[in-house]
């Protein structure tokens, strides 16, 4: 084989390397770790149809309160060999969506599960050896309307599915919490 051929033989090799495996758009190699743990310690969230603001006896401050999931984010490099700079390139961890999925118990009315939600926009960034809290509406003023809205105490699970990727990345991650929710009428502060 002689040099020109060669040269030729070595610039395609080395055009459809380039074309193969040069490109990190969409590299679904992760970089960084992204968790996220509810702020409630593992207790069950309570959902009420009224608080009576801590008096239990005047029923001109009674209120609606309107209830939310509250949620710890955290990133971190995939291992301690990694080391990414906080403000470079794959830096953060992006929240996009969420999914809200009500698994009934017992006592718990099917209707519950018409609240289930789908893709609902939410939009967290987290950076790099870093935590930010943020929170879900779970128990809205349109549930509390329903008829089956608690006659009796009930409970239901409830998880909570986060949809995100990291800055400079398409790559979809997961992740994943639950906990128990209890419905109640009347709540006291």
């Amino acid at each position: 084989m002689n040099a020109r051929s060669l040269m030729i033989l070595l610039a395609l090799m080395l055009g459809l390397f380039a074309l193969t495996g040069c490109s990190t758009d969409n590299s679904e190699r992760q970089r960084l770790v992204a968790e996220a743990d509810l702020v409630n310690g593992g207790s069950p969230l309570v959902v009420a149809a009224l608080s009576d603001a801590g008096t239990g006896t005047d029923p001109t401050d009674d209120y609606v309160p309107i209830e939310t999931l509250e949620v710890l984010f955290s990133a971190r490099p995939l291992n301690d060999t990694m080391e990414i700079e906080q403000y470079g390139p794959y830096s953060k961890f992006i929240v996009t969506a969420y999914d809200l999925t009500w698994v009934p118990g017992p006592d718990a009315p099917a209707a519950l599960t018409d609240y289930n939600v789908e893709r609902g926009a939410l939009s967290v960034a987290i950076p790099v050896y870093d935590e930010i809290e943020s929170s879900v509406l779970v128990g809205n003023l349109s549930m509390k309307a329903e008829a089956w809205f608690p006659g009796s105490p009930f409970t239901a699970d409830l998880m909570v599915t986060f949809y995100g990727h990291e800055s400079s990345s398409e790559h979809e991650v997961q992740l994943t919490v639950g906990t128990t929710v209890q419905f109640l009428y009347l709540v006291s502060e």
